[in-house]
C-alpha cells in the first residue's frame, strides 16, 4: 500500500462521523482486494460494533482503499 492514511485517526473519524474515507493505494487490484479484506478484518477489532465495509476503485493508474461506514 502507498500512502497509507493513520488508521486510527481513520476509526476515530469513521466512528464519530460515518461515511467514506480513502486509506491508501496499491499498484494492482490484487493487492488493493487483500489490503481492502485485512483492513475491515482489523477494523472489526479496533472498533468493534462499527460495521465497517471495503471497496477497492481504479484512479490514476493504481487502485484505490476506501473504507465506509453506514452511519452518516
Amino acid at each position: 500500500m502507498v500512502e497509507p492514511a493513520p488508521l486510527i485517526t481513520v476509526a476515530e473519524r469513521l466512528e464519530h462521523k460515518g461515511g467514506r474515507e480513502m486509506v491508501g493505494r496499491c499498484p494492482t487490484r490484487q493487492d488493493a482486494q487483500e489490503a481492502a479484506e485485512w483492513l475491515v478484518d482489523r477494523f472489526s477489532r479496533l472498533v468493534p460494533g462499527l460495521p465497517v465495509t471495503a471497496d477497492t476503485e481504479a484512479g490514476g493508474g493504481q487502485f484505490l482503499v476506501i473504507l465506509a461506514t453506514g452511519r452518516r
